[in-house]
């Protein structure tokens, strides 16, 4: 997903890591690729690392460095293209290699530069000479492991970690992040503090000590003045989070249409993209909200267009014909968000989203299923559609009408498993949907189960997690994006704060210094201390690594830095970084998102799913 670079969460972002740095230093990287092959040439990209790329630089810059034409690797390649040479940016899968092996020996005479994405292995290697030819081309590595989004959003650009990670058992993923997240130390210096949850959250922490070790070869260690330190948070630590319908207008976007490479493609066949002001001021509202912000910019953008009337002389008039592209180019954008908006409306207008909503701030609040409710469960199982369109999967144009998807089902299905135990109803509504969707996801409920996303019975301690972190809180400020409920990561964000408004004094009457400060304040204050009763009860480790000394400057400048790395292992959704952006508004301090992916509940199930 590539987004807008403002960030209507950071205000003025004059302190602090300036994390669009990135996005020059991959561009550079990959410009210096180019100019390897002199002339004209083609670019054949993989089409999973199209979108991060398209974050990274634009066609214009391409051009300027001999880039003639375009091509997506299984669309065929270069194919008859009049250019000299030709460089292929793809990932390091078995059958994406052989596809550039065959493109190479079908286009002899020509210079080919593959770069592997997000590093060399050994494997592709020996993929590429039983193909016939490693000799014929320049194999290099392309380090697209860090890729910002926004000024306060980086994709660490590994899609399905979760369930590589609980399903298969890949753990390659691990030193894949550690790596971008050491390209991040290597610019703003060492995190002094690794904190987080989760068992692979422990295992990143390890791996990126070990990768200082080997790089820092002993030398002095250089604290960051920039973050106080990287929050690690597995996603199997929460999973129901992802699992919910995420309530925001970019959220409610990825759960109608699907984002794909910025963009959602409407009912209608149009793609919008996803960037500039307009989206920027919505795309974290509350879907209730977003009526009103829409009418305040409408309102902002009829005032410009009538300055035009107060201006007389030839200064003032060449001001505003100087705005006048701009201003035209945000009514365009308006009137996209507008159309947009309306289609989400008549889809959460609908009585089946409703029910839906219903469901599931039921099953998180701990409540019993009523018979509406388990009709409305059994009705989206019994008329579940295996080729119904899944927004966040399949990115084509569709129209918002009610899910009748294979995901939209499990979702409530993992949710009810996580949340209730019914033994009885869960054993009956697995059968259905093998009934509905095919014997074949007998093999989808396994996976889902393996993973920790259908259990047999709901995960202990959770009811009093919840309780005691106040997961459900109706007026809470970042409960908006999930209608209440708090995301789990932005409760540990406060904990780790202090902040008073999930933390009673009695948390910390044994810490030193004593009580959470008051007033506003953010980072990471005083640890897991005091929480570990509660903490046990979420699964996996619990993190708290000092990685520079703990002397007197180290403290300094940790206590002064202005950002905190709250990395996501496993993805997070959009809804989740609104909220966390809301954190960053109420503590006064930067938290920056730095993610494996961002999708939604369908994208963290669908590499679960067995597709025939």
């Amino acid at each position: 997903m590539a987004g807008s670079d403002s960030s209507a969460a950071e205000g003025a972002d004059s302190s602090g890591p300036q994390i669009l740095q990135l996005k020059e230093i991959l561009r550079n990287e990959l410009i210096a690729i180019l100019d390897t092959i002199r002339g004209a040439k083609a670019l054949v990209l993989d089409r999973d690392v199209s979108a991060a790329l398209s974050a990274v630089v634009d066609f214009a810059v391409l051009r300027e460095h001999g880039v003639a034409k375009m091509y997506v690797l299984d669309a065929g390649g270069a194919g008859e293209a009049e250019v000299q040479g030709v460089v292929y940016v793809v990932q390091t899968q078995v059958r994406k290699l052989r596809a550039v092996a065959a493109q190479v020996r079908a286009q002899g005479g020509r210079e080919h530069s593959v770069q592997l994405v997000p590093r060399r292995t050994l494997l592709a290697e020996r993929v590429l000479e039983e193909e016939g030819v490693l000799g014929s081309v320049a194999l290099g590595e392309f380090r697209l492991d860090a890729v910002p989004l926004a000024s306060d959003v980086v994709s660490l650009e590994q899609p399905g970690m979760f369930a590589a990670l609980y399903a298969d058992g890949d753990f390659g993923s691990i030193a894949s992040v550690a790596r971008g997240l050491m390209r991040i130390q290597g610019l703003w210096g060492v995190f002094p503090r690794l904190v987080g949850k989760g068992d692979y959250a422990l295992a990143l922490a390890q791996t990126l000590q070990r990768m200082r070790g080997e790089v820092g070869g002993g030398g002095a260690l250089v604290a960051s003045q920039a973050f106080d330190a990287a929050v690690l948070i597995d996603r199997a630590a929460d999973v129901t989070t992802p699992l919910l319908t995420q309530l925001t207008y970019e959220g409610l976007l990825s759960e109608t249409f699907g984002i794909s490479d910025g963009a959602v493609a409407a009912g209608d066949g149009r793609r919008v993209g996803l960037s500039g002001d307009v989206y920027a001021a919505v795309r974290d509202a509350s879907f209730e909200d977003v009526g009103g912000v829409l009418g305040a910019l409408s309102r902002q953008l009829q005032r410009s267009y009538e300055s035009r009337h107060a201006a007389t002389t030839v200064q003032e008039i060449r001001s505003f014909v100087g705005r006048l592209g701009g201003l035209q180019t945000e009514h365009q954008a308006l009137k996209a968000h507008v159309a947009l908006a309306e289609a989400l409306l008549r889809r959460t207008q609908a009585d089946d989203f409703g029910a839906l909503l219903d469901v599931e701030q039921t099953l998180v609040a701990g409540g019993a299923l009523r018979g509406a409710q388990r009709a409305y469960i059994e009705r989206v199982l019994a008329l579940g559609d295996p080729h119904a369109h899944v927004p966040g999967v399949d990115a084509s144009a569709h129209d918002a009408s009610a899910p009748r998807s294979l995901h939209a089902a499990l979702r409530v299905l993992c949710l009810c498993a996580l949340w209730r135990g019914d033994a009885k109803a869960l054993d009956a509504w697995r059968d259905e949907v093998v009934a509905a969707f095919g014997h074949h996801h007998a093999a989808t409920l396994r996976s889902l189960e393996r993973a920790g996303l259908l259990p047999r019975q709901p995960p202990p301690g959770g009811a009093a997690v919840r309780r005691a972190l106040n997961l459900v809180a109706e007026g809470d400020d970042v409960g908006f994006a999930y209608a209440g409920y708090v995301p789990l990561a932005v409760r540990l964000l406060q904990v780790l704060a202090q902040d008073p408004a999930v933390s009673p004094a009695s948390r910390y009457a044994l810490l030193r210094p004593k009580a959470p400060a008051a007033g506003p304040g953010g980072g990471v204050r005083g640890g897991w201390a005091g929480w570990e009763d509660v903490l046990a009860q979420i699964p996996g480790a619990l993190v708290d690594i000092a990685q520079v000394p703990a002397d007197a400057d180290a403290r300094r400048l940790g206590a002064a830095a202005p950002a905190t790395l709250v990395v996501f292992l496993g993805g997070c959704t959009s809804a989740e970084i609104a909220a966390v952006r809301r954190l960053s508004q109420l503590h006064a301090h930067r938290y920056i998102v730095a993610t494996t992916e961002v999708l939604n509940g369908n994208a963290l199930i669908d590499p679960l799913v067995q597709h025939r």
